[in-house]
């Protein structure tokens, strides 16, 4: 059975070198000199890079799987309005560094916040999470609770899903995994859409273009690995309140993981977005913005109340 599997992977690999032609995503950027949209903050020696706007109560914006700070480019603006809003890289994607000694699985990458907050001298903050994202808010969450005023997540699969571990050996799948990934990126940003006209190329470009920044593709197959590594979350120990923004025509989380993450969290509150995909934040940014806004006023309105309740 092992040689039979062997020699599947080897066809696999002989298809994929003829895909790389086309769809390949080529490491041809060095993360030194790549121009960046943002910033970089030094924590414990690794570069996170950051996009960081406006003044007042902190809001963390966490990206999704193949995501970065570009994900949430119609909040940033809208956000910042009135708080102070920081669009954060996760280690490993987007424009933050490529390091092959840095821990890459969601525990990791809930301590890194934590020393991001401590480097940006951030208290608390409301943290939105956009799904893989939503998965790291929600650790990070339960792990430093005072860290974490409230939490916004978007189209978020509970963080307590286990995922199963990736057995094909590194050296079979990494010479054809710059094409496997080029194609099924193309694959995923167009399923994402409910309207897919709206998947536009310039904007996908957009979205891959972190991922050719070198290292890139070794990183990928280290975060596959640790995550199955973390430990499991309790997300009763998740206390804050929650915002739940999801899409009611998602392919990629079905909107049933809303009520599966609800049943977790009974303090959550439930917006259904209509006519939109997995990239309701890209697709539906008025809705969206207007959602977690209204939130963000009742929090407030929440935190004022107290002191004259008290009275």
């Amino acid at each position: 059975m092992r040689n039979w599997m062997l020699l599947g992977l080897g066809l696999t690999a002989a298809g994929g070198v003829a895909l790389g032609r086309r769809y390949a995503l080529r490491e041809d950027l060095d993360w030194e000199t790549v121009a960046k949209p943002g910033r970089i903050v030094e924590v414990d020696g690794y570069g996170v890079h950051v996009v960081e706007r406006g003044a007042g109560p902190a809001v963390l914006l966490i990206h999704g799987f193949g995501g970065h700070t570009f994900s949430y480019r119609h909040q940033l603006p809208v956000l910042s309005r009135d708080h102070r809003t920081i669009a954060v890289d996760l280690k490993g994607y987007g424009y933050s560094q490529r390091d092959p000694d840095a821990g890459l699985s969601q525990t990791d990458q809930a301590r890194m916040l934590k020393g991001l907050f401590e480097r940006l001298e951030v208290e608390d903050a409301v943290v939105v999470g956009h799904s893989m994202g939503g998965a790291v808010a929600q650790r990070f969450a339960a792990t430093y609770p005072k860290l974490v005023h409230a939490l916004v997540l978007v189209a978020s699969a509970p963080v307590d899903l286990r995922v199963p571990a990736m057995n094909v050996p590194a050296p079979l799948l990494r010479p054809v995994l710059p094409a496997l990934a080029g194609l099924a990126a193309r694959r995923i940003f167009s399923a994402s859409f409910y309207d897919r006209s709206k998947a536009a190329p310039d904007v996908f470009e957009e979205y891959i273009r972190p991922s050719r920044i070198q290292g890139s593709m070794d990183g990928l197959l280290r975060m596959t690995r640790e995550r199955a590594e973390d430990r499991p979350v309790d997300m009763s120990s998740i206390t804050q309140p929650v915002l739940l923004l999801y899409a009611a025509d998602d392919r990629i989380v079905k909107l049933n993981r809303a009520q599966d993450v609800r049943a977790r969290l009974p303090q959550a509150r439930l917006v259904v977005v209509d006519r939109a995909g997995h990239l309701l934040l890209e697709e539906r940014p008025d809705e969206c913005n207007g959602a977690i806004l209204s939130f963000l006023r009742d929090l407030r309105r929440s935190a004022e109340a107290v002191p004259a309740a008290s009275t």
